[in-house]
């Protein structure tokens, strides 16, 4: 089995490979920067060939230039996924 942190981390790698994160430039040459916070991680669960299944959830944030609080916020995108890992923690498939 594997620790909170340990599960953090697999997550963590997971969301990485998934998601183009930090600054960035549009097309319109405006700048942007991508962020996440982690959700919840559930209980991993063993299923076929001995492949454990880490269900998570994440929210992307887009901030642009134009980005000031109240009247413009950045963009929220709540996601869900599965990390599929060996024993030992090693991403084995994207889903």
């Amino acid at each position: 089995m594997f620790t909170e942190e340990e599960l953090r981390e697999i997550v963590d790698s997971h969301i990485r490979g998934r998601e183009r994160l930090g600054e960035q430039a549009g097309g319109s040459g405006h700048l942007g920067y991508v962020s996440y916070v982690l959700g919840e991680i559930d209980e991993p669960v063993r299923g076929e060939g001995g492949v454990w299944e880490i269900p998570y959830s994440y929210t992307v944030f887009v901030e642009t230039e134009f980005t000031y609080y109240p009247d413009n916020p950045p963009h929220e995108y709540r996601r869900e996924a599965v990390a599929r890992v060996d024993d030992e923690g090693r991403i084995l498939e994207d889903q």
